[in-house]
């Protein structure tokens, strides 16, 4: 039997998922600022690899822990966290080019709701990527990257959200040419909850990316995405496997010294097997200025679509981001940033046997239409070759109308949910890190 909750939740993964969005939106388009003055120093040496391991502490004020709107009450928290971690990389690498970075959260809740002190307590991610004879005409690839995250449901529960999220990885690598490249991939994929398992899936991919570097830091690509996903339990009305697919053709590279640009257009389709399908353009355009060697000013739009994973299957998203950073004296780092995302989701007209034990359910809007807004500012300095320290803030929200409520039939008779769509929440952050 479907908890009444399930709605609830419903409404979360779909807000969650819609947060990645803006994201995305950012490409590498190639330039970056300098790295700081003491980067150079960390790290203990041994051949041709640098080892810098670091221990981090960082406090940390949520207004909004999980992500209720405010006809429905806020938790506020305020989070201490113990962050040890560590990066390895060669960087001349000779038959091996390896990077491999990881961190643990070691998180302690503070709050008058006791649902939100007894939130994810660790939390973790990390990352290896091996390259085998980089400058051979052929070469090979593993990469894995984990992530072990613990984002609140948007209602107020004891019960926590810790996910497990996973990608290995596999590729060949073909040089037929100095300016001809073709990679060749496979990935195994999974996204696994400790209790929550209405969100388990896992998925695989193939992926083909070729470019053709036709000036020498100017590149013409070609990037083909297929994935074929497995939900490990089927909602009916809600969701329903797919074979994603995602074929984009671009130009990245530099105009001039001080300007790079990232442009790509394509085509996508959902494949799902029930329900509407999504066909639609998606591509997008980032140009990154950089006016002084220490001032970097990045710009873009992004058109994709996304598994809504619970509401309506699918969404398509129009995001646009900016972001300055600004360097000081090589130690001091200011960097700011806004990105807005238009989420319309597929048209859905739920029924009660969608979801188990309700005997009414409907929505107000049968085509869901969002807009996620997230700011962000951080001032980070170096302070000395052994210590950096950071201050930030960032706002998330989620914009919309939209409401899903239901009678759900119980032992003690019927209770009636309802859930809004959209929240708002502050989040004030400040610590520091000790590298060696």
């Amino acid at each position: 039997m479907v908890s009444h909750r399930t709605v609830r939740t419903a409404v979360l993964i779909a807000t969650a998922l819609a947060f990645l969005a803006p994201v995305r939106a950012r490409a590498d388009v190639g330039l970056s600022l300098p790295p700081v003055a003491d980067e150079s120093l960390r790290g203990v040496r041994f051949g041709d690899f640098v080892f810098v391991p670091s221990l981090g502490i960082e406090g940390r004020y949520n207004s909004n822990v999980f992500r209720q709107d405010s006809r429905e009450g806020r938790s506020e928290a305020g989070i201490l966290t113990l962050r040890p971690g560590f990066t390895l990389a060669n960087p001349t690498p000779s038959w091996l080019r390896l990077t491999w970075d990881a961190s643990v959260d070691v998180n302690f809740w503070f709050s008058s709701d006791d649902n939100a002190r007894r939130q994810g307590r660790v939390a973790a991610d990390t990352g290896l990527r091996a390259e085998f004879l980089p400058g051979s005409v052929v070469g090979f690839f593993i990469a894995d990257r984990f992530v072990r995250s613990d984002q609140p449901r948007n209602y107020s529960v004891s019960q926590r959200y810790d996910r497990n999220f996973n990608h290995a990885e596999a590729g060949l690598q073909v040089r037929p040419g100095g300016a001809l490249q073709f990679d060749l991939s496979y990935a195994y994929n999974f996204e696994l909850f400790d209790s929550f398992k209405d969100g388990d899936r896992t998925y695989h991919e193939a992926r083909l990316l070729g470019s053709w570097a036709f000036f020498p830091k100017t590149s013409l690509f070609l990037d083909v995405d297929w994935r074929y996903q497995d939900w490990s339990r089927d909602k009916v009305g809600y969701r329903s496997d797919s074979m994603p697919l995602r074929a984009l053709l671009g130009v990245r590279g530099y105009i001039t010294r001080k300007i790079a640009v990232d442009v790509r257009a394509g085509y996508g389709q959902g494949f799902y097997r029930q329900g509407t399908d999504v066909q639609t353009f998606i591509g997008g355009a980032s140009l990154a200025f950089k006016p002084t060697p220490f001032t970097l000013l990045d710009l873009g739009y992004q058109r994709d679509f996304e598994d809504a994973a619970y509401y309506a299957r699918w969404y398509t998203s129009d995001a646009v981001h900016l972001t300055v950073r600004q360097q000081f004296v090589r130690r001091l780092e200011l960097e700011g940033g806004i990105a807005y995302a238009y989420l319309s989701f597929a048209r859905l007209r739920p029924v009660p046997g969608d979801l188990p034990g309700y005997v009414v359910l409907a929505t107000n809007q049968p085509d869901r239409r969002d807009h996620a807004l997230t700011a962000k500012a951080r001032l980070s300095y170096s302070a000395l070759r052994y210590l950096k320290l950071h201050v930030g803030y960032q706002f998330d929200a989620i914009f919309t109308d939209f409401r899903l409520e239901g009678d759900f039939n119980t032992a003690y008779g019927t209770v009636r949910t309802r859930d809004y769509g959209g929240f708002q929440s502050h989040q004030v952050f400040g610590g520091l890190t000790v590298l060696y």
